[in-house]
């Protein structure tokens, strides 16, 4: 399904639309004003940021940024993308060689590594700038969907007019990014472009379709790779028995550690540092692995490196640290709070999805984690409150502080109170002898994450909105005031405002979580979603059983979308982890959903109904074919033309695909 953000109004027809793009360009470059009353979203950004760049709309040219060795260069630094993108070309080549369509290949810059397609159309692209070398960001060539995917983040479809620069509107594009599984790094961004009208609108669809196929390549060498890297640890563990070890990947990043170095990062309070897939190092950093070393945290310095294999490049290695000294929590806070001391983009990587609700989710979320103000996570049972809350957290100026998550709706009316505000000697039977701190002690300087807000008992209510409006603790039995630095997110999946109007909750009270409010979408709005959680259920799955990696059959991913999920994600990984548990191949398919799922789905007995056409490439350009036979009444003539091949190479799809 297409974002909804690409979508038009209903009333506007394709050449009314184009005449209206075409108007606001002019008017812009005569004026230097822009009027989007009626450019899509992302245009009208795009344009936006092109007019603050500087970008010349009427004649500015992309340049060529790399050529000869410089291009070489960039060959080699992105060579496993390109690999990547070769091996998918192979299933691409028939869809795009009888169009006038080619596939492009850029780096994170946007800087053009590779062209792909018939060879007329190729050599037409590189008259109009579109070859390897060329810049096509959005600074260098204005909006485009090699520039804007960047920008954005997101995959982006550019329409002829919509293009910025006056040189790019003889074209159509549309792109997706290519991201690290590991740690949702930009890798590159895939392009399709196609010249002159036969523009396709399944191509957005085509572009993330091998997007997501690259990115499953690249991990599959990954993984590949660190079971040799892992192998190579093992037999070299025994040289550094009484050390603190990490075993990294070709790109600095945590694979693996010995106890000594859990121990170490525990001590120094550097948890959050010592996480699995973690970037230790930066390998693509202009400074020397000596100089990386040397900056590491103050309180680690390395004590040898030991790299692995015999190439030139980085492959991997052990790093074998000394300890050195600790810190206070003031220093630690003094440091969370500078500017770049944590990445807010990195910490919504874990948020797996997509659809365009996830992505405006993670965008609203990581502009309110700047911010220490109280947030309010609204959703249904098993959305995954709990992960966003966490994210928030690692993303705010917060993030060295702790985490502590409460179940409100576990406190018992007699203990709620003592749990969150702690207790003084002597304030209850059985107290302890010292009294305790409360959670709200536990999270100061970091965030205190109230799960199940709407349970808390009337009383307790009261005692919360005090700490929030005063930032001061008192605890039960007790009258000492304690101030305390804590940033409050609340989730529920309760009608809160119906809870109010009720008297079942404060109205002073909501109000004050509610400062900011981030509402979850449901998994079964979260179109094409389905597929990504369970993939990354599955290698989760993996680290923790070590059964193998195991693919989902296409069958299973189209029974999988139809489902309703009323348990939401939460749902969705206790089937897939069941069917990973016992499955025996390496395939998961629907004989191996549990009988319980199925008994619980009246529709979905055993023998579930045979699921539509998959939207594998092949069924798209099926699809494309019967879309335009349609609209051209039958016509193989103009259904030629207008998907731009021949009308030999039409019979011969009409055969393949078996259209009368």
């Amino acid at each position: 399904m297409q974002p909804s953000h690409l979508e038009r109004t209903r009333r506007q027809s394709a050449r009314r639309y184009r005449a209206e793009v075409e108007r606001a360009w002019d008017v812009m470059t005569s004026t230097g004003q822009l009027v989007d009353d009626h450019l899509r979203e992302h245009v009208a950004a795009s344009w936006r940021r092109c007019l603050e760049a500087g970008v010349r709309p009427a004649t500015q040219l992309p340049d060529v940024v790399a050529g000869g060795d410089a291009l070489s260069e960039r060959h080699a630094g992105n060579r496993e993308l390109m690999l990547a993108a070769q091996n998918t070309w192979r299933l691409l080549a028939d869809i795009l060689s009888d169009a006038q369509s080619v596939l492009i290949v850029a780096d994170p810059d946007g800087v053009v590594l590779d062209v792909s397609g018939n060879r007329e159309v190729v050599d037409r692209g590189r008259e109009l700038y579109v070859a390897p070398g060329y810049d096509w960001s959005e600074a260098g060539a204005g909006t485009n969907a090699v520039g804007t995917a960047i920008a954005t983040g997101q995959p982006a479809e550019i329409e002829s007019v919509e293009h910025f620069c006056s040189v790019a509107k003889v074209w159509a594009c549309a792109a997706a990014p290519v991201r690290d599984t590991v740690d949702g790094s930009l890798v590159g961004v895939i392009d399709i472009t196609t010249f002159g009208d036969a523009w396709h609108g399944h191509a957005l669809a085509l572009a993330v379709t091998t997007a997501h196929q690259i990115e499953q390549t690249l991990q599959s060498r990954d993984l590949a790779r660190n079971v040799q890297l892992l192998k190579w640890y093992q037999a070299n563990l025994p040289r550094w028995t009484n050390h603190a070890l990490l075993l990294l990947d070709r790109k600095g990043r945590i694979v693996t550690s010995n106890n000594h170095a859990q121990s170490l990062f525990r001590d120094r309070q550097l948890v959050e540092r010592m996480v699995r897939g973690a970037s230790l190092l930066n390998v693509d950093d202009a400074r020397s692995i000596d100089e990386q070393l040397a900056a590491l945290p103050h309180e680690l310095r390395a004590h040898a490196l030991e790299t692995y294999g015999r190439s030139g490049d980085f492959e991997g290695g052990i790093l074998v640290l000394d300890a050195v000294r600790s810190v206070g929590t003031q220093r630690r806070r003094a440091l969370a709070r500078s500017p770049g001391a944590h990445d807010g983009h990195a910490a919504f990587r874990g948020i797996i999805g997509a659809s365009p609700g996830i992505g405006k989710l993670k965008l609203r979320a990581a502009r309110m984690a700047r911010s220490t103000a109280p947030v309010l996570i609204l959703g249904e049972t098993g959305t995954g409150k709990e992960l966003v809350a966490r994210a928030v957290h690692a993303a705010s100026p917060q993030a060295a502080g702790p985490f502590v998550a409460v179940n409100c709706g576990a406190l018992t009316p007699e203990l709620a109170a003592s749990q969150l505000l702690g207790y003084e000697p002597g304030a209850f039977t059985g107290a302890a002898p010292r009294g305790a701190a409360g959670k709200f002690e536990q999270a100061d300087g970091g965030t205190l994450f109230l799960d199940e807000v709407g349970e808390l008992p009337a009383d307790v209510q009261v005692n919360l909105l005090r700490v929030l409006q005063d930032n001061i603790v008192v605890r039960v039995g007790g009258h000492r005031e304690r101030a305390v630095d804590v940033r409050v997110v609340a989730a529920t999946n309760r009608d809160l405002e119906a809870a109010v109007a009720a008297g079942e909750f404060r109205e002073d009270l909501y109000f004050r979580l509610r400062v900011l409010a981030l509402e979850l979408p449901p998994l079964r709005a979260r179109s094409g979603d389905v597929a990504l959680l369970a993939e990354a259920a599955i290698a989760a799955l993996n680290e923790r059983y070590g059964f193998g990696p195991k693919r989902l059959a296409p069958d299973l991913v189209e029974f999988f979308e139809q489902q309703p999920w009323p348990g939401n994600v939460r749902q969705l990984h206790a089937v897939v982890e069941s069917m990973y548990v016992m499955a025996e191949g390496d395939r998961l398919g629907l004989a191996d959903l549990p009988d319980e799922f199925l008994a619980g789905d009246d529709s979905a007995a055993l023998c579930p109904p045979a699921p539509p056409p998959l939207k594998t490439m092949a069924s798209l350009e099926r699809d494309a074919i019967l879309a335009h036979l349609e609209a051209c009444g039958g016509n193989r003539s103009r259904v030629a033309r207008a998907l731009g091949i021949s009308r030999s190479t039409l019979y011969r799809k009409l055969a393949e695909y078996g259209i009368g």
